[in-house]
């Protein structure tokens, strides 16, 4: 009896390793790549948004910064994270909903290094005081802030505070925080990635432009996060409200200063925070 041949692949066809594609510890290999990978990238992040030391950007590899924007979002979501167990701590020890807030929103302040609230008094200053581009950036560059940047700082700390607040309960609290820092931070690669800098110099142009799969990789998980701890209604329409700001905002730098700063980001960030919390306690 004949034996039926074993059907051969063309010879420009290379032939599949299955051994590879079904090994577990292949698979156990590329999944700690990954990880490893995104644990780099959060590492970087951090050292970049805010003053816990995991590690100062100038030490990376150039470019690093820009790639590690993917996880944006997790900083921002970390630090709400803080934000909401230090609510529930003072909510725990007795304290009203007032001075709980203060020190929720201190905590990521503090742990942020104030550097977003510093944009947006650099930002408000440059772009309601400046006669023109040259004039808008050089106030911007100025380390005095102004009567408009004050009024600014008291606007974002008292409406936060407020929105929290109304809130009270430190569930809800710690929710919002988190999807609200997350978010507010997901959206600047966008901003990056769009825009150019508007000086030759600076922490923005230091960091680099990230490459799209990064920026779409840091909206996705910041719509995740918003979805998740907002709930799809809220998560929605929180993300169009952050959507909208950062339209707006990349449309007034681009005419007011010719390009992005870091002071623009920090702004952008703020704003979002704000739009965010506001829809969020539109919905409870």
């Amino acid at each position: 009896m004949a034996t039926r041949k074993k059907p051969s692949l063309p010879p420009d066809v290379p032939e599949p390793d299955l051994a590879e594609d079904n090994d577990p510890i292949f698979d156990a290999v590329e999944a700690g790549e990954i990880l490893s990978s995104w644990w780099g990238d959060l590492c970087v992040a951090t050292g970049f948004l805010t003053r816990i030391p995991f590690g100062a950007p100038e030490k990376k590899a150039k470019g690093a910064v820009a790639a590690a924007m993917r996880a944006f979002p997790l900083v921002g979501a970390a630090l709400g994270a803080a934000g909401g167990v230090v609510y529930g701590l003072a909510d725990g020890i007795g304290l009203s909903p007032f001075p709980s807030a203060f020190l929720a929103l201190a905590a990521v302040v503090v742990l942020s290094g104030a550097m977003h609230e510093d944009g947006l008094a650099d930002t408000v200053d440059g772009f309601i005081g400046g006669s023109n581009k040259k004039n808008r950036l050089a106030i911007m560059h100025d380390s005095f802030i102004g009567a408009y940047g004050v009024l600014a700082l008291v606007f974002s700390v008292g409406i936060r505070v407020a929105v929290l607040v109304s809130l009270a309960d430190p569930g809800q609290v710690a929710a919002v925080l988190i999807a609200a820092q997350a978010v507010s931070r997901a959206g600047l690669p966008v901003i990056i990635s769009n825009m150019k800098p508007a000086r030759r110099s600076g922490l923005a142009v230091a960091a680099g432009r990230p490459s799209q799969d990064r920026v779409y990789a840091s909206v996705a998980l910041g719509a995740a996060l918003a979805l998740l701890f907002l709930g799809p209604v809220a998560g929605l329409f929180a993300l169009l409200a952050a959507a909208t700001i950062i339209a707006v905002m990349m449309t007034l730098s681009c005419r007011l200063v010719g390009g992005y700063t870091g002071d623009v980001l920090g702004a952008a960030q703020q704003a979002c925070e704000i739009a965010v919390l506001l829809v969020a306690a539109a919905a409870v």
